[in-house]
């Protein structure tokens, strides 16, 4: 049943809008369409012949055409009430009637038999070829109709000839035939395009809710990815916290370990002592080594990873490189040498540090795997341009040497040249990992040439700027330093005891004037007092760390103090803090462990400003 429908609403039946809801297929309801649309034009024709019938004064004609009227009108609201199929016929039986009785009156003269092919037109069009028996039902009822009006009309004309009357006969048989198959024909091909098009759109239909429920997926997964990179920007930021916070930690107790081996080397130790000292500290800088290998990696992971683009000079930095491993290749009875080729720029541009990191592991590993014989480090040009220059290092030992079936694994994480390497040698198995990756970031790369039992060869290749200023940057030496800072007055803001142990022992041998604070608002109450050469500022101290120190520093009145020098001393290696550092009013800062050569000329560059 449709629903209910009002007087109101006729003209929304007769415009057949009800039929054309969003929700309908388009076609689903063409038989009421054309229900709709031919009901209410024929009660209009209806109408119009009632007013000329009843100018002519032809009361039965008149009474006819209202009936026919009033039955068009009535036949859409019949379809509404689920009386569709009976409502159908009886538009194709009030439509022959009405040919018939109009022919009746107009004689054959007006042709008006003609129409009865319309009228079986649309029995087609009221009927799908899911309904074919009332179509044909339709069909006849117009044939029927049409040899009423035939008896009727040609009766009443005398026609003598019989010929004539069998070719009417047959024309009139041919005409019926051929109307139903033309409409019949045509009707398929309507039908078919009709099924064919519904079919699409239940098809579009479909696949737009299947795409409505991916939308809606996609949107959720949307939502849930939103909150997961939160999640994953908070983790990265508690990992930057942790590294930041594990750096500082180890580092602090580090240096106590390493200066107080360091001034214990110098210290003119009896010869029973200078194994110990050499183990400890030994000990002291590979496990310093390997707490950088762990936050180094966990840092390139995270891609916090950058590199400084400063001056430096070849010639020194591969000098401490070797320096530091001297007396562990004297231990082991193992000749250590480097070389620079001729003609090498020494001044040049990029980041000392990592070329540092990246020699410091593959002169150590080539030291660890070799018991006897020789490594050397040689540095050759491989292309040298007006302004760059592409170097190679060439750290060579004589070594355990690699399986061939590892070569392509040694640089993986965590991964060593084989199990007999790990247990007897130890190690994270990050060295070489880290030493790839900083080398790939820097554009360059490294590979390695390796035959077991006779030793290996790692290969570096990079490429960096040539500096402008050449040869012209003068050289401290340490000895230069150590006379140099003499008389120094130094403000010390540490606030670990150990620590401060260790600084006051090395200030002493430096014949440095100092002051010891244990945090930032000492300092300042110190600088109240006294003015100092340089301030050595611990970062974090309790009541007032480095930072706001710094910065209050930056903010008195008295400009020879307020321009003090600062340099930090922190044990957190991490850009942010570095980045930290110089934005509080910083000038420098010494990472500790601190190199006690480094620290000395630090001290007395900024002394000399």
């Amino acid at each position: 049943m449709s629903k209910k429908f009002s007087l109101t609403g006729i003209s929304d039946i007769a415009l057949g809008k009800d039929l054309r809801a969003d929700e309908d297929i388009i076609g689903k309801n063409a038989g009421l369409t054309v229900l709709n649309s031919v009901s209410f034009f024929l009660a209009g024709v209806s109408l119009l012949f009632l007013i000329a019938f009843q100018i002519n004064e032809s009361v039965s004609l008149t009474w006819f055409f209202l009936s026919e009227a009033i039955a068009f009108l009535l036949i859409p609201l019949l379809a509404r009430q689920g009386f569709e199929k009976s409502a159908k016929i009886l538009l194709i039986a009030y439509c022959d009637v009405g040919i018939v009785i109009l022919s009746s009156v107009f004689s054959g003269d007006a042709m008006i038999q003609a129409f009865f092919i319309p009228a079986m037109g649309l029995s087609i069009l009221l009927f799908d070829n899911t309904q074919i028996h009332l179509r044909n039902i339709g069909i006849m009822l117009s044939v029927f109709s049409y040899f009423i009006l035939d008896y009727i009309i040609f009766e009443r004309i005398n026609i003598s000839e019989s010929g004539f009357s069998l070719v009417r006969w047959a024309v009139l048989t041919g005409s019926f035939v051929t109307t139903w198959l033309i409409f019949n024909t045509f009707s398929q091909f309507k039908e078919n395009a009709e099924q064919q098009t519904m079919l699409l759109l239940e098809k579009e239909q479909e696949l737009n809710q299947e795409l409505s429920i991916k939308q809606k997926k996609l949107e959720n997964y949307i939502s849930q990815l939103e909150v997961t990179t939160g999640e994953l920007a908070k983790s990265t930021k508690a990992k930057s916290e942790f590294l930041a916070t594990m750096s500082h930690e180890i580092r602090t107790p580090m240096n106590a370990i390493l200066g107080m081996t360091h001034l214990l080397k110098e210290d003119s130790p009896r010869k029973d002592q200078i194994e110990p000292i050499n183990i400890l500290d030994f000990s002291g800088k590979t496990l310093l080594s390997l707490i950088d290998d762990i936050l180094d990696f966990s840092k390139i992971e995270a891609g916090k990873i950058e590199f400084e683009k400063i001056e430096f000079k070849l010639d020194e930095l591969i000098d401490v490189i070797i320096e530091s491993f001297r007396s562990l290749a004297k231990n082991k009875g193992i000749d250590l040498s480097a070389s620079i080729a001729k003609n090498t720029p020494n001044v040049l541009m990029g980041d000392p540090a990592r070329l540092t990191q990246i020699l410091n592991n593959l002169v150590s590993n080539a030291l660890k795997f070799t018991e006897d014989g020789k490594v050397s480090l040689e540095v050759s040009s491989l292309k040298n341009e007006d302004e760059i220059i592409t170097l190679q290092f060439a750290i060579t030992d004589t070594g355990i040497g690699i399986e061939e079936d590892r070569m392509d694994t040694i640089f993986n994480s965590f991964t060593q040249a084989s199990e007999n390497t790990k247990r007897l040698f130890g190690g994270t198995g990050l060295g070489l990992t880290i030493s790839k990756q900083l080398t790939e970031l820097q554009g360059g790369k490294i590979s390695v040439e390796s035959e077991e039992g006779k030793g290996s060869t790692f290969f570096v290749e990079l490429t960096f700027e040539k500096s402008d200023a050449g040869e012209k940057a003068s050289k401290v030496t340490e000895e230069e330093g150590a006379k140099s800072i003499s008389g120094l007055k130094l403000l010390l803001a540490e606030d670990n005891l150990v620590n401060q142990k260790v600084m006051i022992r090395f200030f002493e041998r430096w014949n440095v004037e100092m002051k010891v604070v244990d945090n930032g608002l000492e300092v300042l109450e110190a600088l109240k007092e006294q003015n100092f050469d340089v301030i050595l500022m611990d970062l974090q101290m309790p009541e007032m760390d480095g930072y706001e120190a710094s910065e209050n520093i930056r903010k008195l009145d008295d400009p020879y103090k307020r321009k003090t020098p600062i340099i930090a001393l922190t044990a957190a290696a991490l850009k942010e803090v570095r980045e930290k550092v110089y934005a509080a009013g910083m000038n420098d800062f010494v990472t500790k462990p601190f190199d006690p050569a480094e620290l000395e000329r630090k001290l007395f560059s900024y002394m000399q400003k």
